[in-house]
């Protein structure tokens, strides 16, 4: 009978919740704290401790506690847990990340963060949040290039210092060794110069990127206004923004930046 009841009592509360699985979820744990409610009213009503109570004592702190523990199966109708896709990843970029490469992760979070409530279309909305994602993913990747060791000003320090060896060097042995050491210095120069350009070339395309979905957003919330009126200019230059952010977001993802590393040289 308990349980008929804490079922009664759940799918009341249900009435007029939230559909579907999380209406599902909600109505079985609104049953548990129904009967779990009961169940403390009835220890506290026939407990040996309060059978010397006054009947209305006893009744009242039963039923107190019963809408204490009951209140808890109100919890789904109020409670909605939103997952983030971007907010998550925008929490996992390193500490490390550029300040300018993390401005454009800030403002591309920004446009997701307007867009999501502003775009009715599910579609548009979906690709405003992958074009952030991917914003994000290939910002999170560009930390992981780091050049290490010697700077550029010291390696063109050595660079000279060896060239000058090398100018004055009689032996052919020691020649040979300090060509070799100047060839392997001119390496690493050039792997600094490629990591360079390639950082260049990121910001640059994530530049780009961000502005495509900033007017791709523009024009998607103010499609609504253009359907009323009857306008399918509008629709089609937004289907045209479209491959445009799909298109920046896929040559984001194919940029890759200290992909070629210099070759072996004797130090």
């Amino acid at each position: 009978m308990l349980a008929l009841v804490a079922a009664v009592v759940s799918l009341a509360i249900a009435v007029g919740g939230p559909r579907g699985l999380r209406g599902l979820i909600g109505a079985l744990f609104g049953a548990v704290m129904a009967l779990v409610a009961m169940w403390c009213a009835l220890r506290i009503g026939h407990a040996r401790q309060t059978g010397h109570w006054p009947p209305l004592v006893t009744t009242a702190i039963a039923a107190a506690a019963m809408g204490l523990v009951g209140a808890l199966a109100m919890l789904p109708r109020h409670l909605q847990v939103a997952l983030d896709p971007v907010r998550a990843a925008l929490r996992k970029l390193p500490p490390s990340l550029d300040a300018e490469v993390r401005d454009l992760c800030t403002r591309a979070a920004a446009i997701w963060s307007t867009a999501k409530d502003r775009i009715a279309d599910g579609a548009g909305a979906a690709l405003v949040r992958d074009g952030v994602l991917k914003t994000l993913e290939v910002a999170a990747k560009s930390a992981e290039v780091v050049p290490t060791g010697s700077s550029e000003a010291e390696l063109a320090q050595r660079v000279a210092d060896l060239d000058q060896r090398i100018a004055a060097a009689t032996d052919g042995e020691v020649k040979a060794q300090y060509q070799a050491a100047r060839a392997a210095v001119g390496d690493q120069q050039r792997y600094r110069e490629h990591i360079r350009q390639g950082r260049e070339r990121l910001v640059a395309r994530m530049h780009n990127h961000v502005a495509a979905l900033e007017k791709f957003e523009l024009a998607a919330t103010g499609l609504e206004a253009a359907r009323a009126a009857s306008s399918g200019a509008a629709v089609q230059q937004l289907e045209e923004l479209s491959h445009d952010v799909a298109a920046s977001g896929e040559a984001l993802l194919e940029l890759e930046i200290g992909e070629t590393k210099p070759s072996a040289g004797a130090a």
